[in-house]
């Protein structure tokens, strides 16, 4: 299919509320769509949208690249770009990606987590699993379990933990690691009490404490409905999270650590249970599908999260998470922390993110963005 077109869409979306992240807190969503149209008129879509730690410079360095790569798209085809010829932003990458394979599945008239599965069998497969990707599940493959997104560990933690249990969700994320030990046990203790038993919490620390402290936290955590821990190390190393790990009924997460000490070593040192993997900052759906390949292979989880990304960069992700072999809760329930989105907002219900019937994404943007 070859490419008449790419343009590029800019986009800042507010926030109903602050978004607490590791080093940076977000009242506004800023990114850019990228729209790659076919000779015969059809548009793929993908987002990009940088980290908001990234800050301005960064920021206009990603979307400098986006500019850039998009330029080169047209005359090409859509499935001779190889990945030595895209950026190596990852963000821009994930963007061009999304976009292109979105047009392919538009094009062979399949939702895009259907069109991905292919990707799975034949990475399942190099493996040596044995595993099949068609194996039943118990949440249908267009409704993609995810977490309830509860922000901090604040006094009003434990009402929107009562609320997301009543909404249906399974499992209720909360950032912890911000107060004082003894404070935020004591408020977690409320929010257990509160959902009495219906919400498994799963804790992010972004590295809050030393080796000495996460010890005393995670210890103190067994015997509650707590569904993993997310990078409880300050100074983190494959032998300490291993150590920590060991004895814990839970599986620890690495996140943002994954990228510093690497996939490999992580593994080796059966350092943590879980990874969780922003598609975005790993740099695209193949080299997500591979990682989740490998990360399976070794009894390690895959999670995929995004940080307050548009609809059509969650939907991305969660038709990416559908197309993965094993079943898991993600961090991908996120949209209704955006006052507005560029495209219809794929609809959450009892805790599972429905995807859009329609082939591809199943979506397309709002507004001027939507006329390619």
């Amino acid at each position: 299919m070859r490419i008449a077109g790419a343009t590029v869409h800019p986009y800042a979306l507010p926030l109903v509320r602050p978004w607490v992240a590791s080093r940076a807190t977000l009242t506004e969503r800023r990114g850019r769509l990228l729209a790659v149209v076919a000779d015969d008129g059809l548009v793929g879509w993908g987002d990009c949208a940088p980290l908001p730690s990234s800050g301005e410079a960064g920021h206009a360095r990603v979307f400098q690249a986006l500019d850039a790569a998009a330029r080169t798209l047209p005359g090409r085809d859509t499935a001779e770009v190889p990945d030595d010829d895209l950026p190596e932003v990852p963000e821009v990458r994930w963007a061009i990606e999304t976009a292109l394979l979105d047009l392919e599945a538009r094009r062979a008239g399949l939702p895009l987590w259907r069109f991905l599965r292919a990707s799975v069998t034949v990475m399942a497969g190099s493996e040596g699993t044995g595993a099949r990707n068609d194996a039943p599940r118990t949440i249908s493959p267009v409704r993609v379990a995810v977490n309830a997104a509860l922000g901090p560990l604040d006094p009003g933690c434990a009402d929107r933990a009562e609320a997301a249990a009543e909404r249906g969700f399974a499992v209720g994320k909360i950032k912890v690691g911000v107060g004082r030990i003894d404070d935020e046990r004591r408020a977690l203790a409320a929010v257990v009490d509160r959902t009495r038993g219906r919400l498994s919490l799963r804790l992010d620390a972004n590295r809050a404490w030393p080796e000495a402290d996460a010890r005393r936290v995670l210890d103190s955590l067994i015997g509650r409905p707590i569904d993993g821990v997310e990078e409880p190390l300050a100074d983190p190393t494959p032998a300490a999270l291993a150590r920590l790990q060991q004895d814990l009924p839970f599986p620890l997460a690495a996140d943002e650590s994954l990228p510093v000490l690497g996939l490999d070593a992580l593994l080796q040192a059966r350092a943590v249970r879980r990874l969780v993997v922003k598609p975005a900052r790993l740099g695209g759906i193949r080299a997500t599908l591979a990682l989740a390949t490998k990360a399976r292979a070794a009894g390690v989880e895959v999670v995929l999260t995004s940080v307050v990304d548009s609809a059509i960069g969650v939907t991305a992700a969660a038709h990416l998470a559908a197309a993965l072999p094993t079943e898991n809760t993600h961090g991908l329930g996120t949209l209704d922390w955006l006052a507005r989105d560029v495209a219809p907002v794929p609809v959450i219900v009892d805790g599972a993110l429905c995807l859009p019937a329609g082939p591809g994404l199943g979506l397309v943007p709002l507004g001027e963005a939507s006329q390619g």
